[in-house]
């Protein structure tokens, strides 16, 4: 690998990117699997709900606020003592679940940070090597594996089944929003399967859906292989339109393209919420 010549100067060499943030997730990944360990032995159970009002303690988080934030979901504040976060009230329960847990993987990432200053990870490099938008990612990241263990999620998904189905009923069991769960489902399915979040829009003689995310088996980007249009109208018959107007699991079939090749897939689809905030989440099968 070429240095820069501050580098060769330094004697030190800098990274790809690529390699530092698979550093990183490892270590976020094998911490959080660690504390949820602790937790189980601590309780006597190894069963969920894993509350992160529970797991932060043992990051060194001396209190939770929940308090006014406007459109901010949560802060990390670093004490002499140890960390305070703040949460917002007016969020769901659910949601705030998630955010303290995003919060605590930014403690785990400030772990990971000081482990290389001080030499201890192979590549030394500054904090701000990984960008801002990366580390949300791997804070999430973090934040799935506190709250949805994947081999506690599997066992789930064995007696359950991987479908949308199951979306409603694994979000009660581990306390997360049904979005973060089509997510998970996503990763740890044992079958390739795509997540994917719809928001419906309506105009005078038109409607139809954007798509808020999509997302595939290890957490694929939009842009990392999978395409399907942002934007798109419907009409009746719709598998999308039917699901959002019911509480139905909703089947179909839908074109993909998968590296510029066109995919015939199955589609099950369900609509969640109420009124503005109604949506719908997309499982999708390219094998099946």
């Amino acid at each position: 690998m070429r240095s820069m010549p501050n580098d060769r100067l330094n004697g030190e060499t800098t990274p790809p990117s690529g390699a530092v943030l698979e550093q990183a997730s490892c270590f976020v990944v094998r911490r959080a699997r660690e504390m949820v360990k602790q937790l189980a032995a601590e309780r006597g159970r190894p069963d969920p709900p894993f509350l992160a009002e529970d797991l932060a303690r043992l990051q060194g988080v001396k209190r939770i606020e929940r308090i006014e934030l406007g459109d901010t979901a949560a802060l990390l504040l670093g004490e002499q003592d140890g960390y305070v976060i703040k949460v917002n009230m007016k969020h769901s329960f659910y949601r705030q679940n998630f955010s303290c847990a995003h919060e605590i993987g930014h403690t785990l990432l400030h772990q990971f940070e000081h482990q290389q200053s001080n030499g201890s990870i192979d590549f030394r490099i500054p904090c701000l090597s990984i960008r801002q938008r990366d580390k949300e990612r791997l804070c999430d990241m973090a934040a799935a594996e506190l709250l949805m263990p994947r081999d506690v999620l599997e066992q789930h998904l064995s007696r359950l089944g991987t479908s949308v189905l199951a979306i409603e009923q694994l979000s009660r069991v581990f306390m997360v929003s049904k979005p973060a769960v089509a997510v998970r489902i996503a990763e740890v399915s044992q079958e390739p399967c795509i997540a994917i979040k719809w928001s419906h829009w309506q105009r005078q003689r038109s409607s139809g859906f954007v798509l808020v995310w999509l997302l595939g088996s290890g957490r694929q980007a939009h842009d990392g292989g999978y395409y399907i249009r942002e934007r798109t109208s419907v009409r009746d018959p719709s598998a999308l339109l039917k699901a959002y107007r019911c509480d139905e699991v909703v089947k179909s079939f839908r074109s993909f393209a998968f590296g510029g090749v066109k995919k015939r897939c199955h589609m099950e689809s369900k609509g969640f919420g109420a009124g503005n905030m109604r949506y719908v989440v997309s499982l999708v099968f390219p094998e099946r």
